[in-house]
């Protein structure tokens, strides 16, 4: 199993991430390089993992905890999250975490590994991005 992690500071309040983060509209402009998400029905999203052989996903949204979940139904091989919390003086943090189960390449470090963590220091670049403009 390979986990890796982020964390950014971002200049808006946790409530303000993290619903910016939760628009169904905007997902697609800030998640990792590695995920797509697209509509789905019933109400719900599909989400797309570079590699995947097709398997639906799901997108679970934690309001309360301001947390969304992401991963492939009915298979434990990859799954993300995002967690927003506040911070001093109306900033907040976004951490983002992505998890890679089985004979992924990503699990045995150099390069693959090094690609995951760029996509997520861009991802959470991206979504501050969306928040801060």
């Amino acid at each position: 199993m390979a986990e890796f992690e982020c964390e950014r500071r971002v200049d808006a309040d946790a409530s303000t991430v993290f619903r910016t983060a939760a628009d169904r509209s905007s997902l697609d402009r800030w998640l990792p390089g590695t995920v797509r998400v697209h509509p789905a029905e019933p109400p719900g999203v599909d989400v797309d993992v570079a590699g995947s052989t097709g398997e639906p996903g799901l997108l679970r949204e934690r309001r309360d905890q301001l947390r969304l979940e992401w991963g492939r139904r009915g298979s434990p091989d990859y799954s993300g999250w995002l967690q927003v919390a506040s911070a001093e003086g109306g900033t907040s943090y976004a951490t983002l975490h992505l998890s890679f189960l089985g004979d992924d390449p990503r699990n045995h470090g150099g390069e693959p590994a090094e690609e995951v963590d760029r996509q997520l220091r861009e991802s959470l670049d991206r979504l501050a991005a969306l928040v801060e403009s």
